[in-house]
């Protein structure tokens, strides 16, 4: 079974993802969407009971996007599977996209001293490096991709071609239909729509995924993933006054949020290059 650490990261994946920049600030739109209650509504004083069939509507959303990630979880390890035999170096590729995407998550290539903070992963990937090479004596040591993840990045950024990361993509459904069955729709296309924030936790989870040893394994990462995106959006259905505050509170949070998660992102893939993910995992024990 899937450890209970890959589990809990995933969950927590999946609630940064719901605090991040670009999708905390169009939850109360799409609940305004799928349950047909304008915002406006919602959040008026004298609304202080919950209104269940928002909160139903709510869950169906929740359902459709869940069944999607849940079977992009079951397709990558399914993949990952046919590719058994090349499993080492996919690993190795798959741990380099989450470094890539960690950084991307912490808005560094949008930062104004973007080229300082990219000069400077290259140095730090450099010294981790040779702290490889001096330990094994081995010019392919664990961190040799690294320097080449660094150099990859300081590409991306002086051709321009990073800017293809902020392109927005959603997916939308112009005639609703009405009621749980609308929701379930609007649920799965929200779960094609991939944006500048969920795309790269995202893509980090899937890539985990492809790494598994049975479909199962993928199904719980990307169902625990869901979760931890999905709760947080049914608890702001059933209380959106609280919402609207916990909102306002949060908002000056959001370079925070994107840095930590990026740096969370980075973390794992360091971690999945130097297969130290599973020693950390066998320190946790599970009662």
């Amino acid at each position: 079974m899937v450890e209970s650490v890959s589990i809990g990261a995933a969950f927590l994946a999946g609630i940064i993802a719901f605090l991040s920049p670009c999708v905390l600030p169009i939850i109360p739109g799409y609940i305004a969407y799928i349950s047909g209650v304008s915002a406006a509504q919602m959040s008026a004083e004298e609304t202080k009971k919950i209104d269940w069939n928002v909160v139903y509507s709510a869950i169906a959303f929740v359902i459709g996007f869940s069944i999607v990630f849940t079977a992009l979880g079951a397709a990558s390890t399914f993949i990952g599977q046919l590719l058994q035999e090349y499993k080492l170096i996919i690993s190795k590729i798959a741990a380099v996209l989450v470094i890539l995407l960690g950084v991307h998550f912490t808005g560094v290539f949008q930062s104004k001293r973007a080229k300082e903070w990219l000069f400077a992963i290259f140095g730090i990937s450099l010294v981790l490096y040779g702290y490889g090479y001096f330990r094994t004596k081995d010019f392919l040591n664990d961190f040799w991709l690294l320097p080449v993840i660094a150099i990859a990045l300081l590409i991306f950024y002086f051709t321009g071609a990073y800017q293809i990361l902020y392109q927005q993509k959603t997916t939308e459904v112009k005639r609703k239909p009405a009621g749980i069955i609308g929701a379930f729709i609007v649920g799965v296309a929200f779960a094609f729509g991939w944006t500048p924030c969920i795309g790269p936790v995202l893509g980090a989870i899937l890539l985990y995924a492809s790494q598994q040893e049975t479909v199962m394994q993928g199904v719980v990462l990307l169902f625990a993933f869901s979760m931890g995106l999905g709760i947080p959006f049914i608890l702001t259905a059933m209380a959106i006054n609280q919402f609207f505050r916990f909102f306002n509170f949060m908002r000056k949070y959001f370079l925070v949020i994107e840095i930590v998660g990026g740096l969370l992102l980075i973390f794992v893939g360091i971690l999945l290059l130097t297969n130290s993910l599973e020693a950390i995992s066998s320190l946790i024990p599970l009662e």
